[in-house]
C-alpha cells in the first residue's frame, strides 16, 4: 500500500544535489522534452525543396510547364514555405501536387466564366435603335 504525503515537498527532476535523496515522488518539468536518436521522418526531410531548380524538374515530370513551377516556388520561398502563413510546409511534393489540382480548378472556373459572358442571357439584339419609344 502506498504512502502519501510523506515528504517536505515536491522533488524536481532533474536536480543533482537531491537526487535520490528524497522521500518523494520525482516529478518532470513540462518543458523535459525526450530525444530517442534521429526521428526517421527527418532522413527523408521535404518541408522545403533544395532550389528552384528541383521544383522545376519536379513539375516536368508531372507534365507541367516551368512557369507554373517559377510560380510555386516564388509563392512559397516568399511566405517563407508555410501554408496559410502559419503552419510550416511538412511534404512539398504533396504542395506541388494541391497547386496543380487547383490550378487545375481555377482554369476550369475561368472558362466557364469566359463562356457564361459571351452568351447574352438577356436575347437582345445586338442593333439596339434608341429612337424607338418603349
Amino acid at each position: 500500500m502506498f504512502n502519501f504525503g510523506t515528504s517536505d515537498g515536491q522533488a524536481l527532476y532533474p536536480n543533482p544535489t537531491n537526487i535520490g535523496t528524497s522521500n518523494g515522488q520525482a516529478v518532470v518539468s513540462i518543458n523535459k522534452h525526450i530525444q530517442t536518436g534521429k526521428n526517421k521522418a527527418n532522413d527523408t526531410k521535404l518541408d522545403k525543396p533544395k532550389n528552384e531548380n528541383e521544383v522545376i524538374d519536379f513539375f516536368e515530370k508531372e507534365n507541367w510547364p516551368e512557369l507554373e513551377a517559377k510560380k510555386f516556388y516564388n509563392h512559397y520561398q516568399g511566405i517563407g514555405w508555410k501554408v496559410g502563413g502559419k503552419t510550416k510546409i511538412v511534404d512539398w511534393h504533396a504542395t506541388a501536387r494541391n497547386w496543380m489540382i487547383k490550378a487545375e480548378e481555377l482554369k476550369e472556373e475561368k472558362t466557364m466564366v469566359a463562356v457564361s459572358q459571351n452568351t447574352d442571357n438577356l436575347k437582345t439584339s445586338s442593333n439596339k435603335n434608341y429612337n424607338e419609344p418603349l
